[in-house]
């Protein structure tokens, strides 16, 4: 059996709590810290419609044709659009589809676009336990079954940590067929890391 821990140090003015949670299950998944490679920059942001844009990238941004993530902000809150489908062509990029937040205007200039990164996983949903994301920038974290379908997807704040249990009153966040891979894209223009850790029991 294998043990996670999750402590909780809260404090308002002089009051403070000072807890930790102990799950006991059968399946550890931890992964990283994985690296996340800085995002790039857009310019002549574009929009056509909710889901379709243009954009251009510097020369030597090395990203080809492919599924991406863009991030932006909007009245000051952070918004992300991802599994898009992206044509490059040299320095110039066709966007189209993907899910989350409508594209921003054409007016916006904090654009930027990520390639994800793949880490392959080996969570059982039902079975989970105890849930931890965290990364060091602002990052999606998204994942998929066997088939490719979609099992969750969480917007990150850097260093916040995403901490979730089996006997909180929050609903388990990532139900259905288990989770074969994540994709985790970096919503800044500097690297970073994301740690995901997942502690499954199959045999309660």
């Amino acid at each position: 059996m294998s043990k996670g821990t999750i402590q909780i140090v809260a404090q308002v003015g002089s009051i403070s709590i000072n807890k930790t949670i102990t799950k006991t299950a059968d399946h550890p998944n931890p992964y990283g810290p994985v690296t996340l490679p800085a995002g790039k920059a857009a310019s002549s942001w574009v929009r056509t419609d909710a889901d379709t844009a243009a954009c251009n990238l510097a020369t030597g941004h090395g990203y080809e044709s492919g599924k991406m993530d863009f991030f932006w902000t909007t009245d000051g809150v952070a918004q992300c659009r991802y599994d898009v489908d992206v044509t490059v062509s040299t320095n110039a990029l066709t966007i189209d589809g993907g899910t989350g937040d409508e594209f921003p205007a054409s007016s916006v200039t904090d654009v930027i676009v990520t390639t994800p990164v793949q880490i392959n996983t080996a969570i059982d949903c039902d079975a989970t336990e105890m849930l931890v994301l965290c990364s060091s920038v602002a990052a999606s974290v998204y994942f998929e079954d066997a088939d490719g379908d979609a099992i969750a997807q969480f917007d990150l704040v850097a260093d916040e940590p995403y901490v979730w249990h089996n006997t909180t009153a929050i609903t388990n966040p990532i139900t259905g067929d288990p989770i074969v891979v994540c994709f985790v894209s970096n919503g800044t223009a500097a690297a970073g890391t994301v740690t995901i850790l997942a502690l499954d029991d199959s045999t309660p």
